[in-house]
């Protein structure tokens, strides 16, 4: 009995043995020291106010003033068509551009005026008949059917009738002969000579000479800078081949687009087309906008405006985001001017990064322009 126990007491023993050592011989912690949080280093770029004159570029899209359609108002064979009339076309103000056949059309008018002077004779009849037959007849017992009232009134309304059928005659007569209507430029050209045409065929496409519009869209955030400075700014459109034309203000649209609910401003170029170079319409043009000068604006790189369109500045080692309003943007620079505190001196963040948040300390390191 003894001889199995022994074993087992010797292993407990062992076994208590180790974990004493272990506590014995197990080393004591060592304290740690925190590690210094190093500054994160910027590139920065010390900037001052100065007085600037922004250029605003946009992109417009160039359209007709007046487009409209000289329409044929009655069907007749072309008569006469003038000579030359091809697209881009210049036009005047009652020029001749064709003629229709008018021989239907007289015969029409010499219709009305027989029914014109045939109603005024029935008129006239029905006088006399109403006179004789009111002699005849006694006051108190006689209808007006008698006394031929209707009778006269029907007849009145036949001369009306036909004196206005007389009026659209002339009308058309007149209408054969087709003119501008304004001064115009011609588009496009649908007819031939000595074609039939229809009532209400289209034969010419125009659209004022004197003047093109350019639709502008504004962004948003441009929209309240642009409201002030637009009744004095100088305005200029450029098209794809880098010629110029000034322009004034048509008018503001009161309304929002539907698609990009964007404000519109709609510029006027006069005689877009009297030039050896035409600036011609549905296409797009560059709008330089030539804003008033701004007394506190700085130059920065362009790589310091944040996507959101701000600016991080470094005050005594700490980031602060500041807003802004953008003047002018290029490739490589940007004219802004700082909504608080403008003409305060600032050392910018040249290379913004998406971690930097306010307040954080970092290491400015200068960088000259």
């Amino acid at each position: 009995m003894m001889k199995r126990i022994l074993p087992i007491l010797a292993g407990i023993l062992f076994i208590v043995g180790a974990i004493v050592l272990v506590i014995v011989t197990e080393p004591k912690p060592v304290a740690t020291k925190p590690m210094p949080i190093k500054a994160q280093p910027v590139s920065v770029v010390s900037v001052t106010a100065e007085p600037f004159s922004p250029t605003l570029s946009l992109i417009g899209t160039s359209s007709t003033r007046w487009q409209s359609e000289l329409r044929a108002q009655s069907s007749a064979k072309l008569d006469w068509l003038a000579q030359g009339l091809e697209p881009g076309k210049l036009l005047t103000k009652g020029q001749a551009l064709a003629k229709l056949d008018t021989t239907m059309l007289k015969a029409h008018l010499a219709k009305a005026n027989s029914e014109v002077k045939q109603a005024e004779l029935q008129l006239l009849k029905e006088n006399h008949e109403q006179t004789v037959a009111i002699k005849m007849l006694s006051d108190k017992k006689s209808s007006s059917y008698a006394r031929r009232e209707p009778q006269i009134a029907a007849a009145k309304a036949a001369v009306v009738q036909a004196k206005s059928t007389l009026l659209s005659v002339k009308q058309q007569l007149d209408d054969a002969r087709i003119t501008a209507p304004y001064d115009a430029v011609i588009l496009a050209r649908n007819v031939s000579p000595t074609q039939f045409v229809e009532q209400g065929q289209s034969l010419f496409t125009i659209a004022s000479s004197r003047s093109l519009d350019v639709k502008l869209p504004i962004p948003e955030s441009q929209w309240s800078s642009l409201l002030e400075a637009l009744p004095t700014a100088e305005l200029s459109v450029q098209d794809r081949q880098h010629q110029s034309w000034p322009a004034s203000i048509r008018y503001i649209s009161p309304i929002a687009q539907n698609q990009t609910r964007q404000r519109e401003v709609v510029l006027s170029i006069s005689n877009p087309f009297h030039a050896t170079h035409q600036l011609l319409p549905n296409q797009q043009v560059t709008v330089q906008i030539r804003m008033p000068e701004a007394k506190q604006a700085m130059q920065l790189p362009a790589s310091a405006l944040t996507r959101d369109g701000e600016i991080w500045c470094v005050q005594d080692s700490l980031l602060v985001k500041e807003n802004i309003q953008v003047l002018e943007q290029s490739t490589d620079n940007v004219w802004v001017k700082f909504n608080t505190e403008p003409q305060q001196p600032r050392k910018v963040v040249i290379y913004p990064l998406v971690s930097m948040l306010p307040g954080q300390h970092v290491t400015p390191i200068e960088v000259t322009q």
